[in-house]
């Protein structure tokens, strides 16, 4: 649980005034958010019922059956009891006694961040996208790749840091997309699954759930002499799922994308486990993966695969034409368990970008100046409308997919769903019913990793970039 301290407070100061103002009420946030952690502290060891007063919940969170009546922005002012741990009853404040007034802060469940990449995690600034683009993050993930992740203690370090860092700001799952299983290199493999299995241990003792994906690039799960190996080796770790890289199909006959996709599927129904895809991340209207994916997933599950699907991205959807969006979409949302995950930080920075080619994408000129014209996203809305269930993820934090970020569920949130009413808050994280005790981890812990020269040597006219990212713990570049 996370709750979100508030103050509606509105200045019209200027000046001195004005930062003094400023001053005086970052102090009077802080003493009440003090307050509250302290009281909350002082209760949980009482070990008795916990209840939080005027705590305002999103109508969401709660059972659809419940008579609670939302305001404007879609919460609820109510009570909530936390009895080991656990909570046990919520109520619309009608319990007498002892009780927290948590003053109408935000009550949340704590974050699930479905899609990252923590192999590849803090990679930046050691090995630079000198475009942004698409193209180049996949030339020089190769660099740091060969430079890098034969070090255990590398990868294991970068990815217990983004851990720690999403820990703090409240999540309690996240899934890794394991790159690097994929290689030929038997020690790379070796190397990523020896720290994704340590880090599931350790970070299980502190409630957190972490899965992994072993992906292979959608055509090999065609070939069995490649995708069999693979999928025996991920199958050996606990924790570990299927996925695919699917790529852009332009190009590639619809049957035989379906073929690939029906043997990826066959394999997982066979050894009962959920299925992780990338698709249709491109700008590329042409590409359309999720038309042969809605057929393939309608046949597994006609043949009992029940398994939950994750879909990725899917920027090219919002390029399609409007026929072709409305059969993707009712499509999608026949085919339950099925979440789609939106990445808008990452898929800002790289959709639409200057220097992208193909055969990833359409080209767009990297020496042409050009403001982009489009965000990048899926169709949010419609799917939700439809009832898939949507959700925005950290996917790339500081690598040369993209350079910012800090595993902050409530930001990812913030900028898929612009949730207005949490601009201005502050937050506490209750796990069992106790308030967690962490420090933001300070980037310096990983100066070593990343502060050699550049791996990828400056191009063009010699312009120098200042890094000016603003360092907050693990503030603010995978795929």
């Amino acid at each position: 649980m996370a709750l979100l301290s508030r103050v509606p407070l509105t200045f019209a100061l200027s000046g001195a005034a004005l930062a003094a103002a400023s001053f005086t009420l970052g102090a009077l946030l802080n003493r009440r958010h003090g307050l509250l952690r302290l009281k909350l502290k002082l209760l949980a060891r009482a070990k008795r019922t916990l209840v939080l007063s005027r705590v305002r919940v999103p109508r969401s969170l709660l059972p659809p059956s419940s008579s609670f009546v939302s305001d404007a922005e879609g919460l609820v002012d109510c009570d909530v009891h936390i009895l080991d741990g656990k909570i046990s009853a919520i109520d619309a404040g009608q319990t007498v006694g002892p009780k927290c007034d948590a003053g109408g802060s935000i009550l949340l469940s704590c974050f699930t961040d479905a899609h990252t990449h923590m192999i590849k995690t803090h990679g930046h600034p050691r090995t630079r996208n000198p475009t942004g683009s698409i193209n180049d993050a996949l030339r020089v993930e190769l660099i740091d790749q060969e430079a890098n992740w034969l070090s255990e203690e590398d990868v294991y370090r970068r990815m217990d840091f983004a851990i720690a860092t999403a820990y703090h700001y409240g999540t309690r799952a996240m899934r890794t997309h394991l790159d690097g299983t994929n290689s030929p290199d038997a020690q790379l493999r070796a190397t990523v699954y020896t720290a994704f299995t340590k880090l599931r241990a350790k970070w299980a003792a502190k409630g957190v759930c972490l899965q992994g994906v072993a992906n292979l690039y959608l055509p090999l799960w065609g070939k069995p002499a490649l995708a069999e190996p693979h999928l025996e080796e991920a199958m050996s770790h606990e924790g570990v799922l299927l996925g695919a890289y699917c790529g852009n199909v332009n190009g590639t006959p619809f049957a035989e994308t379906e073929a690939h996709l029906d043997a990826l599927f066959a394999y997982a129904h066979a050894h009962g486990v959920q299925v992780d895809l990338h698709i249709d991340e491109t700008n590329d209207p042409q590409c359309c993966c999720l038309q042969p994916l809605v057929h393939c997933l309608r046949k597994a599950r006609a043949n009992g695969y029940t398994k939950p699907v994750l879909l990725g991205h899917l920027t090219a959807l919002s390029l399609q034409t409007p026929a072709v969006q409305r059969e993707v979409v009712a499509g999608l949302a026949a085919l339950r368990p099925l979440t789609v995950i939106v990445h808008p930080a990452t898929n800002l920075g790289l959709q639409d970008r200057r220097g992208s080619m193909p055969p990833h994408c359409v080209e767009i000129d990297a020496d042409t100046p050009r403001t982009p014209q489009w965000r990048g996203l899926t169709l949010v809305q419609e799917l939700a409308a439809a009832g898939v269930c949507v959700a925005a993820a950290s996917d790339n934090v500081r690598d040369w997919w993209h350079p910012y970020g800090d595993y902050d569920g409530l930001q990812n949130w913030r900028m898929a769903i612009t949730l207005g009413h949490l601009d201005t808050l502050d937050r506490i994280v209750l796990r069992r019913g106790r308030v967690q005790e962490s420090t933001l981890p300070s980037y310096g812990e990983l100066d070593d990793l990343v502060s050699a020269p550049s791996l990828v040597q400056p191009q063009g006219s010699g312009t120098v970039m200042m890094d000016l990212s603003v360092q907050r713990g693990a503030t603010t570049g995978a795929k």
